[in-house]
């Protein structure tokens, strides 16, 4: 059976690969994440084609401009009927609100992406900020929950003082998720799936270690049979 813990992110140019991969995961895993990559060649016909499989869909857009433009945006990919939808936090309470005016009446969440996991302390004081990553996390989720949202997007690292400060009603997804043998890539601020897990994630972004794997259904049907025994905190 699927399991629903693990989102699978299809960072790939273009829908036949990305179609490849669902075909062979899709009964072990059955939530997958879109990002701007694909959805800028593929647009709106390719989440059609993932829903037609009966997939969840998270599309990983991290909307952020002016309050009404973001409304009409979230309006237009809830449309899409998918589960999980991004903006950026920094956007202000404003614009979390019209997010989410944008989603009522639809099946599809609000999620607000705080810090992102490529960014480390230098990153944040490059464009100005003096707050550690940590605290920039902290400050975002008390904002966007205070705006209303229901769910966040924050690296393995803040998902406890975000436990703890905030309680545990927010949904929390979990990208920078890794094994002990895989690269790192860009992301800085990661832990394993069974630690995030540990700590109180709702929902991890796995990419790499299933779509670079030489054998992707061996590594999804691992990571289904494994996760359920890890969530048990």
């Amino acid at each position: 059976m699927p399991t629903d813990p693990i989102i699978v992110a299809l960072d790939y140019d273009e829908a036949e690969q990305a179609l490849q991969l669902v075909a062979q995961i899709k009964d072990y895993l059955r939530f997958f994440k879109v990002g701007s990559q694909l959805f800028t060649r593929e647009g709106p016909a390719f989440i059609r084609q993932l829903r037609h499989l009966g997939v969840d869909v998270f599309l990983d857009l991290k909307f952020h401009d002016i309050p009404e433009t973001v409304r009409k945006a979230v309006r237009a990919a809830a449309a899409l009927d998918v589960r999980f939808l991004t903006i950026h936090a920094s956007g202000g309470p404003a614009m979390i609100e019209a997010a989410l005016k944008g989603a009522e009446g639809t099946s599809t969440t609000v999620l607000g992406v705080t810090v992102l996991t490529s960014m480390d302390e230098a990153s944040l004081r490059a464009t100005g900020q003096e707050r550690t990553p940590g605290e920039q996390v902290l400050l975002l989720a008390a904002m966007a929950q205070k705006a209303g949202l229901k769910g966040l997007v924050c690296s393995p690292l803040e998902i406890a003082p975000i436990r703890e400060r905030l309680g545990r009603d927010l949904l929390l997804v979990t990208p920078g998720i890794r094994g002990v043998a895989d690269r790192k890539g860009d992301q800085k601020r990661t832990l394993s799936a069974e630690e995030a897990l540990r700590l109180g994630a709702d929902h991890l972004v796995i990419g790499r270690p299933i779509t670079e794997a030489d054998d992707p259904a061996a590594a999804a049907a691992a990571l289904a049979a494994a996760i359920p025994a890890s969530a048990q905190k």
